[in-house]
């Protein structure tokens, strides 16, 4: 017999389906019987070598930069700008091309050449920091260099189908925007110069993941994923802040950070709510987090030194519990049964 391996989750669904259809009488008991027996269960390793990739790609930056940091980079430092930025663009090239000679060889279940095309970007950033360095150009004509680098991960992790590259792409990107982060006085942070043009383009990337068209073109270049958790993330974060601070230079008025803070929480739950119907377990976290974000940023804003955090908690748990309830009562007086759908 024909086996159909499958993981876990999608058997239990086929095996839920082939039940309804035996119990509604679309299948007879022996057709119900062979299709069950020709599932099999199999351990999903290409979700083992996806994070396994990825991993491995945290390990090989970390590296990187450890070496870059050590006494290599007093060697480096000496070296002419025009020479560190050839020898850089060099390596990126042989790293690209290796990259995708390897896409082109290998069977297409094995995405070990994403590393390789995410090195040839990190080092094509680093080759272009100094061309920048070695020209001795101004901050204009440097921003411009750094767009162009951002493009040219961009058609790399697009030609290539490397998730890694095109994530590159998209957060090199905004960082080009303005969004910066890093660790000084004792923590880390965060600083969006410009949020508006950063939620704008969150929202852009989400609802490309989302549109039946631009998704299926995505999930064809194999980078649907890391496009919608980019989006996401660059939504979000951009609404957050400015339901702390505003949009501005100077701290917003109350009522503005309200307005933020209601467009947020709307965002959020339409992602909560768009999860549950996609059955998308992404929006679904992405929703109910920032959700949990949101509500304890309000609380130590506004309710720190007048209520107690535990009595807060417990107020908004007991409102969601009677939601909750009201919800589902709401379904069942109103769901029809499967004998009168079938009528």
């Amino acid at each position: 017999m024909i086996k159909y391996r499958i993981g876990r989750r999608r058997a239990g669904a086929v095996r839920d389906a082939l039940d309804f259809w035996q119990e509604s009488g679309m299948l007879s008991q022996e057709q119900h019987d062979t299709l069950r027996d020709s599932i099999e269960v199999e351990f999903d390793w290409s979700r083992l070598a996806f994070h396994a990739t990825w991993i491995a790609a945290v390990c090989l930056v970390t590296g990187l930069v450890a070496l870059l940091a050590s006494d290599i980079l007093a060697l480096l430092e000496n070296a002419p700008a025009a020479l560190r930025a050839v020898s850089s663009l060099v390596t990126a090239g042989l790293l690209v091309f290796f990259g995708f000679r390897l896409r082109l060889r290998d069977h297409p279940h094995i995405k070990t050449y994403g590393i390789l095309l995410f090195l040839g970007c990190v080092f094509i950033g680093i080759g272009f920091t100094q061309v920048a360095v070695a020209l001795d150009l101004n901050d204009v004509s440097a921003h411009y260099i750094f767009l162009a680098a951002c493009l040219i991960y961009g058609l790399i992790g697009w030609y290539g189908k490397s998730s890694l590259a095109w994530l590159f792409a998209l957060m090199s990107f905004s960082s080009w925007m303005g969004v910066k982060t890093g660790y000084s006085w004792g923590g880390y942070w965060l600083m969006d110069s410009h949020p508006l043009q950063s939620m704008m383009y969150g929202a852009f990337l989400t609802g490309l993941s989302l549109l039946p068209y631009s998704a299926g073109v995505l999930r064809s270049r194999e980078v649907h994923g890391v496009t919608q958790v980019w989006g996401l993330l660059a939504l979000f974060i951009p609404l957050w802040i400015a339901s702390i601070w505003g949009v501005g230079e100077h701290r917003a008025q109350a009522g503005e950070l309200i307005a933020w803070s209601l467009i947020m929480a709307i965002a959020a739950v339409g992602a909560l709510l768009g999860g549950i119907r996609l059955e998308s377990g992404r929006l679904i976290g992405f929703g109910a987090t920032f959700i949990g974000i949101e509500l304890y940023t309000k609380y130590f804003e506004y309710c720190w030194e007048r209520l107690n955090m535990g009595l807060f908690f417990m107020i908004l748990g007991g409102s969601l519990i009677i939601l909750v309830r009201l919800i589902m009562k709401y379904r069942i007086e109103n769901r029809k049964e499967l004998p009168e759908q079938s009528a």
